[in-house]
């Protein structure tokens, strides 16, 4: 029962590449929703730029951590950990 897919394992064991940051969101958001995204390691900025259009039309979801309201993705961190090109950060 439920759904399984390994991006959600390898979330807590180590960073995703951009392939699996563009996987992760795909099933975050849905594929009707990710038809023209770009693939996030030729278009960094066009990718950021579509997945924030994305997280702007979700509701905010509860952060444990923070103990507050937040989006799904931390677009300001996704772009510091992205925009100079290692890993990944999700919540």
């Amino acid at each position: 029962m439920g759904f399984h897919d390994r991006i959600f394992d390898l979330l807590d064991e180590r960073a995703l590449t951009r392939s699996e940051l563009r996987d992760f969101c795909f099933l975050l958001f849905g594929e009707e929703n990710f038809d023209g995204v770009p693939d996030p390691s030729a278009e960094w900025a066009v990718f950021l730029r579509c997945i924030s259009d994305l997280v702007t039309r979700e509701d905010f979801q509860w952060n444990p951590i923070k103990k507050k309201l937040a989006p799904w993705i931390d677009l300001k961190k996704l772009n510091r950990m992205y925009g100079g090109g290692s890993s990944c950060t999700i919540m």
